[in-house]
């Protein structure tokens, strides 16, 4: 299995652009790429040619940084890829299709859902070239849920004891779109008492009372304090501890 062709974007709104080479950075991504972000577990997108050829596409067309020459169907969450000599990738979950992809055809979105790509966190830095050799690496981690509301839970029940995580960290972390601030009521309820979602404030650190009464209280007995309804920033959870990226 080889990369085959590399791509970065640099801002919201523009082309891919395809290079020779690309860095990763351990814990941030594609050195230069709009998702090179702490915590975000959508750092790189690899896509597979077969992928491609079914719907049509041409590279580049679905915003990958990795073109795979070979199915990447077998891979999965958790495992750690080998990109050239020394970067790895650990797999998070699915890439799922956006509507943006209706632009390309009509209706592909639906289409090429469960074909879109895989997910990754770069877990140590290598500078990778086009037709690297791409090898699954003897390293493991807990595999993540493929669905919105499993990443809410196994993320929300890691948060620490002292911190806080705002809203819209709380998004990039499941890697969901700002459309999903809509959802994140819903799932503060159905998380009931099984979860320490007392740990999530707003995006300006303002408290969640509405829809958690007890949060004040409840933040306050893990010596987190909120002045003015609002929780200072020194309380924030780091986003490079988001998400486990082993010690390679």
């Amino acid at each position: 299995m080889r990369a085959i062709k590399l791509f970065a974007k640099q801002r919201k709104g523009a082309a891919t652009t395809e290079y020779e080479n690309l860095v990763l950075r351990r814990g941030v991504g594609v050195e230069g790429d709009i998702y090179a972000i702490a915590g975000n577990p959508r750092q790189v997108l690899l896509v597979d040619t077969p992928a491609l050829a079914e719907f049509g596409l041409n590279p580049g067309d679905l915003r990958e940084n990795l073109l795979v020459d070979a199915s990447i169907d077998c891979l999965a969450s958790g495992q750690v890829l080998q990109i050239g000599q020394t970067a790895l990738v650990r797999v998070t979950f699915p890439c799922d299709p956006c509507a943006q992809l209706n632009q390309l055809q009509p209706g592909l979105a639906k289409r090429i859902k469960g074909k879109r790509g895989l997910l990754g966190i770069v877990v140590r830095d290598g500078l990778i070239h086009a037709g690297d050799q791409i090898q699954i690496a003897p390293y493991r981690f807990k595999p993540l849920p493929d669905n919105a509301k499993g990443r809410f839970t196994e993320f929300v029940g890691r948060i620490q004891p002292g911190k806080v995580v705002s809203t819209a960290q709380l998004l990039m972390a499941l890697g969901l779109a700002r459309s999903y601030y809509r959802t994140i009521p819903i799932f503060l309820k159905k998380a009931g008492d099984r979860l320490p979602i007392h740990r999530i404030v707003g995006s300006d650190g303002s408290l969640l009372t509405k829809h958690m009464p007890f949060q004040e209280q409840s933040l306050l007995d893990e010596g987190v304090g909120a002045v003015g309804g609002k929780v200072s920033p020194a309380f924030f959870w780091e986003q490079a501890h988001f998400h486990d990226i082993g010690a390679f």
